[in-house]
Order: C-alpha cells, then sequence, then structure tokens
C-alpha cells in the first residue's frame, strides 16, 4: 500500500492564494495604471519608465532586510502591518498628482510590495506539504502570475473609459480585501525555526547569495526586463497603432496561454527537467515581441499576447525550480531571496531603459527591440546549463 497523499489544498492554502492573487492584481494595476495617467500630464515615456524604476529600486533595497525582519517577526502580525501600509500608500494618490509626489508614492509602495512579496512568498512555502512542494508552488506562482495579467489588463480597459483616482478606489477596495483575508492566516515561524539556526551561523551575505543560483537569477532578471515593456507601455501602444482600450486584450491571450502551459508543465519539469522546456520558452517570447512590435490589427496583437504568454507561463517558475534543485533545503530561502532581488532589479533597469528608447523609437519597435532580452536568456542559458547539467550528473554518480 502506497502512502497516503498529504492534502495540499487546506484553508491556510486558500487563503494565501486568494490574498496574492488579488494583491498581485491591484498592484499591477496600479503599475500598469501609472504610466498611461503620467501619459496625460507628460509627453515624456521616460518619466513613466522611472516611476516603475523607483518602486523596483526600493523595493531591491529593503528585500536585502526583509528577510531578516521576517524571522525576527510574528509573520501574521507583519503581513496585517504591510497590507495596512500599503492601503496608506494608495490612499495618498488623491493628495496630489504632481510627478515628484507620485514618484514618491512609488518609492513608498516599493517598500511595501518588497515585504508583502517576501511574505506571501515565505508564508506559502512553509504552508505547501514538502511532499507536494513542487506542485504547491506552481499552483502558488499561477495565482501571483494571474494576478500579474489581470491586472495591467483591468487598469488599461478601464482607464479607456473611467478616471485615474476611480481606478485607485477600485485598487484600495480590492487591497482591502487582501488586507481581511490576512486576518485568517497563522503564523508560519515555527517551521522556519531549523532553518533560522542554519543560517544564524553563517555571515550576512553568504545567506543573501549563493553562486550556484547566479545563473537562474540573471535568467529571471532578464525576462522580467522583457516584461516591463508589456506591463508599463502597454496602453500607449494602444493609442500608438489607434486599438485604444482594445490593446488589453493582448493579456487575455497572455493569461490564457499561461494557465494552458502551467497546466502540465510542471509534470513536464518533473519527468524531463528544465531543458526541453526553457529553450522553447525563450524562442517563444523573442518571436511574440517581435511580432507585437509590427502589429498593426489585433489578431496579430492577439497572436503576440499568446506567444508571451507560453513564455511568460515557463520562464520564472522553472527558472525558479530548477533553481532550488541546484540548492541544498537549508539554502532555498537564499535562492528565493536571490531570485526575488533579481526580479526587483529586472523590472527597474527594464523600466526606465524601456522608457528611454520609447522616446526615440516609439513603443512598437521598443517591443522588438526588447526581444533580445529573450534572445540573451537563451543564450545564456545554452552556455551556463552545461555547467550545471555536469554538476548535477556527478552527483547522481556520487550517490
Amino acid at each position: 500500500m502506497g502512502k497516503e497523499k498529504v492534502k495540499l489544498w487546506t484553508n491556510q492554502y486558500l487563503i494565501i492564494i486568494l490574498l496574492s492573487l488579488v494583491m498581485f492584481s491591484s498592484f499591477y494595476m496600479i503599475t500598469a495604471g501609472f504610466p498611461i495617467f503620467v501619459s496625460t500630464i507628460s509627453d515624456n515615456p521616460a518619466i513613466a519608465g522611472i516611476m516603475t524604476t523607483t518602486l523596483m529600486l526600493a523595493s531591491l533595497i529593503t528585500r536585502f532586510f526583509a528577510s531578516i525582519i521576517i524571522q525576527k517577526v510574528n509573520m501574521k502580525l507583519l503581513l496585517i502591518i504591510s497590507l495596512l501600509y500599503f492601503l496608506g500608500t494608495i490612499g495618498l494618490t488623491f493628495v496630489n498628482d504632481s510627478i515628484v509626489f507620485l514618484i514618491f508614492i512609488r518609492a513608498l509602495q516599493g517598500i511595501g510590495f518588497c515585504m508583502l512579496t517576501s511574505l506571501v512568498f515565505t508564508i506559502s512555502s512553509n504552508i505547501v506539504p514538502k511532499s507536494r512542494l513542487g506542485e504547491g508552488i506552481v499552483f502558488f506562482a499561477m495565482s501571483t502570475s494571474v494576478g500579474t495579467t489581470l491586472g495591467p489588463l483591468i487598469a488599461i480597459s478601464y482607464l479607456a473609459n473611467y478616471s485615474f483616482r476611480s481606478m485607485m478606489m477600485l485598487t484600495l477596495g480590492l487591497m482591502f480585501i487582501a488586507f481581511l483575508c490576512s486576518f485568517f492566516t497563522k503564523n508560519t515561524v515555527k517551521k522556519e525555526k531549523e532553518r533560522q539556526q542554519a543560517t544564524n551561523k553563517e555571515p550576512f551575505y553568504r545567506y543573501m547569495f549563493d553562486k550556484r543560483v547566479l545563473l537562474p537569477s540573471i535568467l529571471v532578471a532578464f525576462n522580467y526586463m522583457a516584461l516591463a515593456g508589456t506591463v508599463n507601455f502597454m496602453g500607449a501602444f494602444g493609442k500608438e497603432i489607434n486599438v485604444g482600450g482594445s490593446i488589453s486584450q493582448f493579456f487575455i491571450a497572455q493569461g490564457i496561454a499561461m494557465i494552458l502551459i502551467r497546466a502540465f508543465s510542471g509534470k513536464i519539469f518533473d519527468r524531463f527537467g528544465h531543458r526541453i522546456l526553457i529553450i522553447p520558452g525563450a524562442i517563444s517570447g523573442a518571436v511574440g515581441l517581435i511580432l507585437l512590435g509590427f502589429s498593426t490589427s489585433m489578431w496579430m496583437v492577439l497572436v503576440s499576447g499568446g506567444l508571451f504568454g507560453i513564455a511568460f507561463a515557463i520562464l520564472h517558475p522553472i527558472i525558479q525550480a530548477w533553481a532550488l534543485t541546484l540548492v541544498p533545503p537549508e539554502k532555498k530561502a537564499t535562492a528565493n531571496s536571490m531570485l526575488l532581488i533579481f526580479i526587483d532589479f529586472g523590472l527597474a533597469i527594464g523600466s526606465v531603459g524601456l522608457g528611454f528608447l520609447a522616446k526615440s523609437v516609439g513603443y512598437g519597435m521598443t517591443f522588438s527591440y526588447s526581444s533580445a532580452f529573450m534572445i540573451v536568456i537563451l543564450l545564456l542559458y545554452l552556455i551556463g546549463s552545461k555547467k550545471t547539467v555536469t554538476l548535477e550528473a556527478n552527483k547522481k554518480k556520487s550517490s
């Protein structure tokens, strides 16, 4: 008789899935909405990119301290406080709409975003039983990815008909739902005691960095550099090709492709490894971005959205899963921390860099040029993964 399958879909797991879905949807509504609003008060697309870069830099700086704070403070209490703080930053957007003040708000939101993402990632990994860790991570990643897709979709469609302030009221309501969910979570600090004891013996820099995860972290950074373009400038691109708010259908196609691919990509990874997924994922992303840049009709936008959705569904979760196989269990927190830091860095660099590029060549060509990020991912992976494959083979022989 086989062992009884441990339950994954507990009340706590469902709560953190719902909280993450609402939280990421709200956050990316704001991230996509700000550039559209800024374009109405400024003709410089670089300013819209600076908004996101400011947020991600603030998040990046906070990331170095977040993991330590999480280990020392009750996580449920910290989650409630962080959500309340983020609600306050949304409320500040109604005070003033000057560029300087909005940039300041984005910096404050970056701090909150860092704490919230670190908390939900940690809580979810503690809730998932070890025997179903891969399955649990995939479904949790699904909730964050759906939120990342829904947010821009809602923002672009909404702002085509309604005001930015009313959209911020909507995000305020959604974040309040996440705030209510936080009261039903449980503190998972007990499960962190063994990890905390292991990491306390090491210097701070060794807890934050592990060279074995450097290549996956770099690949994730380039992936989010490409994502920064679609999140920040899709609304403005709709105006550029005269389709208006209909451009939001790009995210519908992306979301459908993402859900379909995620349904079986985890099983493929478990059976065949990462190579069979990452290579076609990067190629699909590059083709999708090139096609998006040359799109003149909605059918081209939808096809490009589907192709980019395939890449988005594969690259982040599969690279994350691959990274976790490269380190021992006590270093999984380090691997996740590095990946989050590089995600913030990728979004920050991509937002401001592509913003300046859009000012010179237009939004369409900016998307096409951003396909270079996917090509870099493919080349770095093909070159760098050979070493990790050799290391993994040696480990199997020795065991």
